[in-house]
């Protein structure tokens, strides 16, 4: 993935969060330790083919929950909800259909189950060598940004230097308002759900690891690695615009309009390089995610929450339910 296709008339789009635990056992850097890391959490979406194509006439386009029926089968409805991890109050103030449907589930699912041993896992994959900083690969002006960027957030700059460039695009790209509430201890949707869950006394599941999720970034070369941090920080002024108006859209149950927001920088993306990424961020996950959660829909009464952006689409997770014979009802 080239500069052009993460940075040129693109928008970052809030997609998901992982909670840092705050064992003081772990040892990461100062002041990253009370964090949320978000996680997976900004979608590049460039004005391409690629991107009208996703954003136009989308099957499943419109809403967030969704009752999946298996006919002829006596099994109780699932649910599939599309989230936002993000600790705004709009969000986690449940409309009256999702909890409704939450409390009579016989299981909950969601992307990943939190564990206690989350931070430790992180740390292993995120942190640089000994021998390396982040100044090894940022020029002049994108350290510059870097130091602002550290200010704005409160970050300790010499911190930021411990980890790889991907590790600093996701800390960064929560808006400073959502990572002021982070700080405080508010949880994202998805943990806050998961946290309910267990006081329902429902069994959580998860539909991804950790490690792969991470491995997603991971294995990006490091100069696509520069290039996603660097479209942070030329970003960061509109961080908190871009944020509401997502907020909106996915309030709204428009997520195709997700889909279909860009900014309107200059520049020429490369389409090949973003339906690459697109593929391994969004359409391999989705196919992973309905093969694993087959035997927990089959059984009936299960609510699987995951971000919202894959649902909608061709490859995304509820035509993919509906080809596989599934009744689909839009609840919400």
């Amino acid at each position: 993935m080239h500069r052009e296709a993460v940075g040129a008339r693109s928008t970052m789009f809030l997609m998901r969060f992982f909670e840092l635990s705050s064992h003081p056992e772990i040892a990461v850097p100062r002041d990253l330790r009370t964090r949320s890391l978000p996680f997976l959490l900004l979608l590049v979406l460039c004005w391409s083919d690629v991107v009208l194509a996703r954003a136009v006439e989308q099957p499943f386009g419109q809403g967030v929950l969704w009752k999946v029926e298996e006919p002829n089968s006596d099994a109780a409805p699932n649910y599939v909800f599309g989230t936002i991890h993000v600790t705004d109050r709009r969000v986690l103030n449940l409309p009256m259909e999702v909890r409704k449907a939450f409390a009579h589930a016989r299981a909950a699912i969601f992307e990943i189950r939190q564990s206690g041993n989350d931070a430790a896992v992180m740390r292993s994959i995120m942190m640089l060598d000994e021998d390396k900083s982040l100044s090894d690969y940022l020029t002049r002006d994108q350290l510059r940004l870097l130091g602002k960027a550290a200010e704005l957030y409160g970050f300790e700059e010499r911190d930021l230097q411990r980890l790889k460039p991907w590790g600093v695009y996701l800390l960064l790209s929560a808006p400073p308002s959502e990572d002021a509430r982070q700080r405080q201890g508010r949880k994202i949707l998805d943990f806050a759900m998961q946290t309910r869950a267990r006081d329902f006394g429902l069994p959580v599941y998860g539909l991804e690891t950790l490690e792969e999720q991470m491995a997603l970034f991971d294995g990006m070369p490091d100069s696509d690695q520069v290039a996603v941090l660097d479209s942070t920080l030329q970003q960061l002024e509109q961080a908190e615009s871009l944020y509401e108006n997502m907020l909106q859209l996915y309030l709204a149950g428009d997520i195709s309009g997700i889909f279909a927001m860009i900014s309107d920088s200059p520049g020429a993306p490369d389409a090949e390089a973003l339906a690459s990424f697109l593929d391994s961020l969004l359409d391999q996950r989705n196919l992973n995610m309905v093969d694993r959660m087959q035997e927990h829909l089959q059984e009936g009464g299960a609510f699987v929450a995951i971000g919202a952006l894959h649902l909608p689409g061709e490859l995304g997770v509820l035509n993919l339910l509906q080809s596989k014979g599934y009744r689909l009802t839009r609840v919400y």
